[in-house]
């Protein structure tokens, strides 16, 4: 595995250095266990904003990012895949889909919008999509 081992151990230290140690959150055991769950505020991030212009010509970097996709791709896949997808593109092409039709919602969401908006003194009676509900 390409980044599997010492590789895999190593970027997840970094990322845990950039986006806990860094900011002061917790770290490792320190945000909780699988037992009982991560504890609330405990947590941290990291965003960095990079201007690729100081490394690389942005059109050509554009040029090499659509070679990698392209690479990924056209990958050889496992019996039975249809397509490799990109990190990041399987959440964009359903952000559109939401975008165009909306977002669906189980029926218990619905109760609970339901029941939220009861409680404020908004009435459901007109609202033809708690019918499914």
């Amino acid at each position: 595995m390409p980044i599997g081992g010492f590789k895999g151990t190593g970027l997840a230290l970094v990322t845990g250095v950039l986006s806990s140690m860094l900011s002061g959150a917790s770290y490792g055991t320190e945000l909780g266990n699988m037992e009982d769950g991560p504890e609330a505020g405990q947590d941290g991030h990291f965003l960095a904003a990079i201007g690729v212009d100081a490394f690389e010509d942005a059109e050509r970097f554009k040029q090499i990012i659509d070679g990698a996709i392209l690479e990924i791709r056209s990958s050889r896949r496992a019996k039975g895949v249809e397509r490799i997808y990109t990190p990041g593109e399987l959440e964009h092409l359903r952000c559109e889909e939401y975008e165009a039709q909306g977002i669906p919602l189980n029926s218990q969401t619905l109760v609970d919008i339901a029941a939220a908006a009861e409680t404020v003194g908004v009435s459901t009676d007109d609202y033809t999509w708690l019918e499914g509900a």
